[in-house]
């Protein structure tokens, strides 16, 4: 009995431990496509496309959650980082995934004054926030 309680704790372990070498994956990953996008947006922008991979690694909801944390983490430092470099840190990480994640931008005019935003699509559907009142201008 003793034998096959150690067997299934061992087991256990084993999948516990999958799963947190899946999550430091995910934060490293996370990490280096931020800190390139801050640092080299432009470049970033040129070569997104060169990154899908064949398949799927992790859920979509995992990379959100898990890359939104480093944007959480930013932002209680007040170094918030703008829509274009949260889109192309997303959209990174996605794409090394192996979604088919595609920047979006878009415009409003309210009174005269022009506001622009980018956010990310995945498949046509946007996975980051959206702005109803934005006129889509391009996916890229």
């Amino acid at each position: 009995m003793k034998e096959v309680q150690q067997s299934w704790l061992m087991e256990m372990w084993k999948i516990k431990g999958k799963s947190w070498r899946e999550a430091a994956r995910l934060y490293a990953r996370s990490g280096v496509a931020l800190l390139r996008a801050f640092l080299f947006p432009a470049v970033e922008m040129r070569r997104l496309d060169d990154r899908i991979v064949q398949r799927q690694r992790a859920p979509e909801d995992a990379v959100l959650r898990r890359t939104g944390k480093w944007f959480a983490a930013l932002d209680r430092l007040r170094l918030r980082p703008s829509c274009l470099v949260r889109s192309l840190t997303l959209a990174r990480v996605l794409r090394r995934e192996g979604y088919d994640a595609h920047l979006v931008f878009g415009v409003r005019s309210d009174n005269g004054d022009m506001d622009g935003h980018c956010w990310v699509a995945v498949d046509g559907r946007p996975v980051t926030e959206a702005p109803a009142s934005f006129k889509e201008l391009r996916h890229e």
